[in-house]
């Protein structure tokens, strides 16, 4: 059908079948009255893919986020920079909640239905380390949470756009009422799978060229692993997670989204994600490890140490896995990590709940050793303090936590950046969903590097402990190889 008008398409429409002209109006003139730098509005539209929406935008060296646990059948994602919060040092997590309240309350925010994802979202997250000066690392910070321009929360089938547009007090209202409609026909082509075009910039790379580990890299891991122990049996730690850095040349640039689709199918109970802030680097990964969920005053955490890998028959599953359930020594890591959480959590909850034995996630290559956590956050704590207590937790650093990472800064011979820290989003109600970024790999124009890493206890087998990074590489170097299909 002829469009009779530029304001006449499927995004419009929506938008006025939930917002009549009173709403616009008033939510306009409160915005321009009150101290607000931003108007927001949230509303319901046709159910859509999040991530074929984000294939969709043009703005490619502009901020991009997405996040999806496909079995929960939740996805979110977002694109376009309005305000983003950049700290470092041992305050980030506090100066982040602090600065974090105080953007999302500069928003005036019109909601056309009353629904817990009909909210303004902040999407980022935090390095590894205090500090983050690496040169590969250098746009991501060590903290940042993005206020977007426009972000598509959906869980099941019901999709809601919230879309933020900056006021300008100096111009009257009625442009800023143009600009509305200006940002709704600029999502048209992304909310509208009529509009959909497949890129053909990024192809499936024909040769991925794997960088060949040296001796030097199995003798550096050894030895590490040798002084990891060392230090255990005197007692300076308990446990330590050290990592490996694998990169990989590429012969011609690849897309984030045709990996993360490929990873999404192939892992339903992880945690999709993509964060990038121009074309020059994007943070990717498939975590199967939850930091912290925040809904209301509960926080959902859980405790994922001891691996095994999977077996290529049901008989040999199952030996595999009865293996890890009776394994001394995948046990005491469990317990390590297990026992360090409670701790963690404890100045700041009235009750924490767990199985007492811990069950089996399995995922298509690897099975863990698993226990879910639930507590009640006291009244008026921060969730980015429970956050900062929480990081890291035994299960990519170590415990103690003070002395493993001191060990991890001097002997794991590359720059964790975001690598196994925490990642995710939070909104105007407080709720928010985090993982740890492991599974992971970072990508920049001629290469991609890719992180694994293996909790050392006292009984751990260097050589064995070799072997499992290898199996952790093995989901990101398969999505690589899919990643045009």
């Amino acid at each position: 059908m002829q469009k009779t008008s530029l304001y006449q398409n499927h995004l419009v429409e929506a938008f006025h079948q939930q917002f009549d002209d009173t709403q616009l109006n008033d939510s306009i003139t409160n915005a321009l009255a009150g101290d607000y730098q931003f108007l927001a509005y949230s509303f319901r539209i046709i159910h859509i893919d999040v991530l074929a929406a984000l294939e969709q935008v043009s703005e490619k060296d502009d901020f991009q986020f997405y996040w999806e646990k496909s079995s929960e059948e939740f996805s979110i994602s977002a694109a376009g920079e309005l305000a983003r919060i950049v700290n470092e040092g041992d305050s980030r997590f506090r100066e982040s909640s602090t600065r974090g309240k105080k953007l999302l309350n500069n928003v005036f925010h019109c909601k056309a239905l009353h629904h817990q994802n009909a909210e303004v979202y902040l999407f980022g997250g935090f390095s590894f380390f205090n500090e983050n000066n690496s040169r590969n690392w250098k746009d991501f910070g060590a903290s940042s949470f993005t206020l977007p321009k426009w972000m598509i929360v959906s869980e099941g089938k019901c999709t809601i756009l919230t879309m933020v547009i900056p006021v300008d007090r100096s111009n009257p209202a009625a442009d800023l009422k143009v600009k509305i409609y200006d940002y709704l026909n600029g999502l048209e082509p992304i909310c509208n799978v009529q509009e959909y075009k497949i890129a053909d910039h990024a192809k499936k790379p024909a040769h991925v060229l794997v960088n060949e580990q040296t001796e030097f890299d199995y003798v550096h891991w050894i030895e590490s692993v040798k002084r990891a122990k060392s230090c255990i049996n005197n007692g300076v730690f308990d446990k330590v997670v050290i990592a490996r850095e694998l990169k990989i040349e590429l012969p011609q640039p690849i897309s984030e989204t045709h990996i993360l689709h490929w990873l999404r199918r192939q892992y339903p109970d992880c945690y999709c994600f993509l964060l990038k802030h121009n074309d020059r680097a994007s943070f990717i990964g498939c975590s199967p490890e939850r930091l912290a969920s925040f809904q209301s005053n509960f926080i959902l955490t859980e405790g994922l140490a001891g691996s095994n890998s999977r077996g290529k028959t049901a008989s040999e599953d199952a030996i595999l896995e009865n293996s890890l359930l009776s394994s001394t020594k995948d046990q005491h890591e469990h317990e390590i990590v297990l026992e360090a959480i409670k701790k963690q959590l404890a100045p700041y909850s009235k009750s924490i709940r767990h199985p007492q034995k811990p069950s089996v996630k399995k995922l298509s290559n690897v099975q863990h050793l698993f226990t879910p956590i639930t507590a009640i956050i006291n009244d008026g704590v921060s969730r980015t303090e429970v956050m900062k207590n929480l990081h890291p937790t035994p299960a990519v650093g170590g415990y103690p936590r003070d002395e493993a990472v001191t060990f991890i800064r001097k002997h794991e011979g590359f720059d964790r950046g975001w690598y196994a820290a925490p990642i995710g989003w939070i909104n105007t109600s407080g709720n928010g969903d985090f993982a740890v970024a492991i599974r992971s790999g970072l990508i920049q124009e001629n290469e991609v590097r890719f992180f694994a890493g293996c909790g050392i206890v006292q009984d751990s087998d260097p050589h064995k402990e070799w072997e499992e990074t290898n199996m952790k590489f093995i989901p990101m170097l398969t999505a690589l190889e899919y990643a045009g299909s």
